[in-house]
């Protein structure tokens, strides 16, 4: 449940799928990056059952979806065979998107134990502005 590697030129991370949410984003932040993905739960949250449930979040308008920023899934089918399409290709076209197939499926084609994940770079900034209207 930690996290494994992490490219700091590209912002790929690989990372077990019982990591916490808020662990990763807290470890991604001390190199400039963030997890594509802001949920109220991210105390408790694995990162592994985000991907199986295709999470959306806070972050979805500016990032996209979790299923667009993960580039590679290592899965254990019902049979005990692993599905290893770990990659860390942006676009990868040599067979089948099985990463895809797993994201959003709630388990129900396998338990998801590792993922590669496209993080941005974290904003330097944060503005906010309240105004109101009558």
């Amino acid at each position: 449940n930690h996290i494994e590697a992490l490219d700091t030129v590209s912002g790929i991370v690989t990372v077990q799928a019982g990591c916490v949410l808020e662990q990763l984003d807290q470890y991604l932040a001390q190199h400039g990056f963030m997890v594509p993905l802001d949920l109220g739960a991210k105390g408790t949250c694995t990162i592994g059952g985000n991907a199986a449930t295709n999470a959306g979040g806070l972050r979805y308008l500016r990032y996209g979806s979790l299923r667009g920023n993960i580039l590679g899934v290592e899965a254990v089918m019902a049979n005990g065979q692993v599905v290893d399409s770990l990659s860390a290709l942006r676009k990868d076209n040599t067979g089948y998107g099985l990463p895809q197939l797993f994201i959003g499926s709630e388990g129900t084609l396998g338990v998801i134990t590792k993922l590669t994940i496209l993080c941005p770079p974290r904003p330097k900034a944060v503005n906010i502005a309240f105004f109101a209207c009558s």
